[in-house]
């Protein structure tokens, strides 16, 4: 998921899992054990939870960022939607993702996550209309090409 690769960076072309994301998370914090304000460590505990599967506690503690450091609202929307996506609320994640670009955060990365969770819904009700809808959303988006051969089966 692009969540990770936006966390911890991409690995030669390989989507990080969240096992990896977990081992990388918890050896900055042990090289890096103080946080550098309030926010870091919010962030460091969201993270981890996340990582470490613990997704409605991550949720909650990225929506409190959310609202606390409006600055960075589009971030934090987005990683509410990646625990979204973790749990299966895909509707939800899709939702989320969208205020998270309304916030702001980056189009591209919103692009990508939007269309994981259309995807994994067009797979789970095998119902063309989520993928219509990552068309509508991102007409020019980065996964039209795939989206329209799932349409075109």
């Amino acid at each position: 998921m692009g969540l990770f690769d936006f966390i911890f960076g991409k690995k030669k072309n390989k989507t990080i899992t969240l096992e990896e994301a977990n081992k990388e998370n918890e050896a900055y914090i042990k090289e890096n054990p103080t946080p550098i304000d309030d926010e870091n460590g919010m962030m460091r505990k969201a993270a981890s939870l996340l990582s470490s599967g613990e997704f409605k506690a991550s949720m909650e503690l990225y929506q409190q960022m959310a609202e606390k450091f409006p600055d960075k609202k589009g971030l934090y929307l987005s990683q509410v939607g990646a625990n979204q996506y973790f749990l299966g609320q895909y509707e939800a994640a899709i939702d989320t993702y969208l205020q998270a670009k309304e916030a702001g955060f980056e189009e591209s990365m919103i692009d990508d996550n939007v269309f994981e969770a259309c995807e994994a819904l067009y797979k789970q009700r095998n119902e063309k209309m989520f993928l219509e809808k990552y068309i509508s959303l991102f007409p020019n988006g980065n996964h039209l090409k795939k989206a329209n051969k799932l349409l075109s089966k």
